[in-house]
């Protein structure tokens, strides 16, 4: 297997509709989950080569990290729920500006792995600073790192990078219009735009020689849109391989940080992969399926631990997850005669560093 980084970038002036269950229409995410990938995947190969095609791709799945944002070069990572790295320096409002951070950059993710104590690379004022703030203080990034950025933002202040977007969440107005009586209503979408050399990322572990074809599939997946209001213009994108960030391998350490949702099987959880020294946030992922044999129906649901989770790496068991059938039963007939897939393979980096 081989990890390839994969930059999605948006057309000018396009946007994505990135939903999450729970939220409403009007809201719209900056990422995009590893299960609901691995479903547009899924959908995008049943139109190119067939069921068989899906069924040779379930059984020999690729391991895909979740879409997160990217600027420039510099990609971005969940912020790992570490939380014994930082906050011990008494610093006032550090934690509540901790609290605050959704992303981070390789060296800061690399150095919370590492376990190495963070309170002193947290951004200051002063120009030596180590690290910076970008995004109103959700990304954290060092200052080296700044020279990855789009290069009209390498030269800004520290104090003005803080308040550069690297995406923008905005309502667009809607109408629909009544088959019957032709009234019309306004309703609002989120819609997710990238400043200009930004956009979205994500890993994918892939098997020697798969390397052209998945790029191949992307390439067609980004034809068909990613998210939702794809019929509205949303969700397009072109695809660019770009080089996979040097992460800590998991052969070895005590715990690993997931950068994909993850389902673990029986067997894991009884080895305690949600052990005492775990750190993980439950999601709940249900919605809707569109299926070629019928109209849209509720998934069942599945829970699932999302990106950024802290695991135990159990001893004889290797921490796998697996993938999940998630198609509605019913009493009498009406469900959809195929599998709807949801991925909760793990996608894992080392936490070589801490306690343990």
């Amino acid at each position: 297997m081989a990890y390839i980084a994969y930059r999605l970038i948006p057309p000018p002036g396009g946007g994505f509709h990135l939903g999450r269950e729970g939220l409403d229409q009007e809201e719209s995410a900056e990422s995009f989950p590893s299960d609901s990938l691995f479903a547009a995947l899924v959908a995008t190969l049943l139109e190119l080569e067939g069921a068989q095609a899906v069924e040779q791709f379930r059984s020999r799945p690729p391991r895909l990290s979740s879409v997160f944002p990217c600027a420039g070069d510099l990609l971005l990572f969940p912020m790992p729920r570490l939380s014994d790295r930082l906050g011990h320096s008494g610093q006032p409002g550090l934690m509540k500006a901790v609290k605050k951070l959704q992303y981070v950059s390789a060296e800061i993710l690399g150095r919370l792995l590492k376990g190495q104590p963070m309170d002193d690379w947290l951004p200051g004022n002063s120009a030596a600073s180590k690290s910076l703030w970008l995004q109103g203080g959700k990304v954290w990034i060092s200052s080296q790192e700044r020279q990855l950025l789009p290069k009209d933002w390498q030269t800004l202040s520290p104090e003005v990078l803080k308040t550069k977007r690297i995406w923008n969440v905005d309502r667009v107005p809607r109408v629909a219009v009544d088959r019957v009586t032709n009234s019309s209503q306004i309703y609002h979408v989120g819609r997710t735009t990238f400043a200009s050399g930004c956009g979205l990322w994500f890993l994918a572990d892939l098997e020697p020689g798969q390397e052209d074809w998945f790029t191949h599939l992307l390439q067609h997946l980004g034809d068909r849109g990613l998210g939702g209001e794809r019929s509205a213009g949303y969700g397009a994108f072109t695809v660019e391989p770009v080089p996979a960030p040097s992460l800590p391998p998991v052969a070895g350490a005590p715990r690993v940080v997931t950068l994909s949702r993850y389902n673990p099987t029986e067997e894991e959880l009884k080895a305690g992969v949600l052990g005492e020294e775990a750190s993980y946030e439950l999601v709940d992922v249900g919605g809707w399926l569109i299926s070629p044999d019928g109209p849209a129906q509720r998934r069942k649901r599945v829970r699932m631990i999302e990106a950024g989770s802290v695991l135990v790496q159990p001893q004889g068991v290797a921490l796998t997850g697996r993938i999940v059938d998630v198609r509605p039963e019913y009493e009498q007939n009406g469900g959809p005669e195929h599998p709807v897939y949801r991925s909760g393979i793990a996608f894992t980096v080392g936490v070589t560093g801490g306690k343990h």
